[in-house]
């Protein structure tokens, strides 16, 4: 007998943990301290399990006898149900127990026969609806051992991501700011204790790619106003190469959200000017400047996403790299019209031996033309 289904589905919320995060730049340790008596358990929802990195789930503390990873789809087996018919069915509900939770094989307990059902027809009567979720379980010596200890593992679900906006006054007259980006791409919802930035990546056993989905809608949560009006990311020194931060300030990452937050103090000298690349030939040829700028910082910068305003129009943007400090990176942003060259050339010479390196003499008239009122600096190569 084949039932439409109408849905009674109850879904308790997971209680929110504090946490610390050690976020890297396409993976992010996650360490939470725990404590109590017995076993230890702690759940994941589906998708936060799917982002977190084979083999990595980890406990520092106590010493267990046992870890184990199991699919919660498991929980329901010999659960006892009610299949629910349509409203436009005059068929009777069906009390049932669950044989096999992965097929929804059930046994009708009044007839002890077995059949079929929809899960999405199926009311819960005595344990909650699988949502298919993981947890991982840690048993200790006995059923009465205190534990205590550090729950941590590896996930691609949050990442950071530093940006920059330059502000240009005048040629050599600029302001400079920093930002920490950390971004949750997950359902699921964290209280953060400590955040750690690394400027860096790390290797790891396997390759994974990070395939974020899109976000059609990107929360943006709110901070406080001591956090939006100052920097609490503290600079904590480098290692290897690792340059690494911290924000000891306690906040909410909500589900789907990300968080923009005042990064270090940066200060950085700039200079603006104009380059022009070309080539040597024959006949007419012409071109545009393009605009170049030069940042040198006091700080290292972590690679980010630099957006330059120039008196207080946008420039446009450009992806930088890793910058060490006293460093000076350039940046192009297109062509200025009002800067242009015209050049004209004519071979006067030229070696015509099939057998010797050949070589050309060239006459080159070269017309450099500025249309705006003021002066501007320049170089052609």
């Amino acid at each position: 007998m084949l039932f439409s289904c109408i849905v009674f589905i109850v879904v308790a919320s997971q209680p929110l943990f504090a946490v610390d995060l050690n976020i890297y730049k396409t993976v992010t340790e996650v360490r939470q301290s725990q404590s109590g008596i017995g076993m230890n358990q702690y759940y994941f929802k589906r998708d936060e399990y799917a982002n977190i990195i084979d083999g990595s789930i980890s406990w520092d503390g106590t010493p267990f006898v046992k870890q184990e990873v199991l699919n919660t789809i498991d929980t329901l087996k010999n659960a006892t149900v009610i299949v629910r018919p349509s409203y436009d069915c005059t068929c009777k509900s069906i009390e049932a127990t669950i044989v096999d939770p992965n097929t929804m094989l059930l046994r009708n307990l009044a007839t002890n026969g077995y059949f079929y059902a929809d899960s999405r027809s199926i009311e819960y009567s005595s344990v909650k609806p699988d949502d298919g979720g993981t947890t991982v379980r840690f048993e200790f010596k006995n059923s009465s051992t205190n534990f205590n200890g550090t729950l941590s593992y590896l996930m691609r679900g949050i990442t950071w991501l530093p940006s920059y906006d330059l502000c240009i006054q005048d040629d050599n007259t600029c302001s400079f700011q920093a930002y920490a980006n950390i971004r949750n791409n997950q359902q699921q919802e964290y209280q953060i204790n400590n955040t750690y930035f690394y400027s860096g990546d790390i290797q790891l056993a396997n390759s994974y790619s990070l395939d974020l989905p899109y976000l059609s809608i990107l929360r943006v949560a709110e901070t406080s106003q001591a956090m939006a009006n100052q920097s609490s990311i503290q600079a904590d020194g480098e290692q290897e190469g690792f340059y690494f931060y911290s924000l000891k300030d306690n906040y909410t990452l909500h589900p789907k959200s990300s968080i923009r937050l005042p990064f270090i103090t940066i200060n950085v000298k700039c200079n603006f000017y104009y380059i022009a690349t070309t080539s040597i030939g024959t006949g007419e040829y012409n071109g545009a400047f393009q605009r170049y700028y030069d940042i040198t910082p006091d700080k290292f910068l972590p690679a980010g996403t630099l957006t330059i305003r120039d008196n207080q129009i946008l420039i446009g943007q450009s992806s930088l790299p890793d910058v060490p400090v006293n460093y000076t990176k350039t940046i192009t942003q297109g062509e200025d019209n009002d800067v242009q060259y015209v050049i004209n050339g004519v071979v006067t010479a030229s070696n015509k031996d099939p057998e010797e390196i050949a070589w050309h003499t060239y006459e080159l008239l070269v017309k450099i033309s500025n249309y705006k009122n003021k002066d501007v600096s320049g170089q052609l190569d």
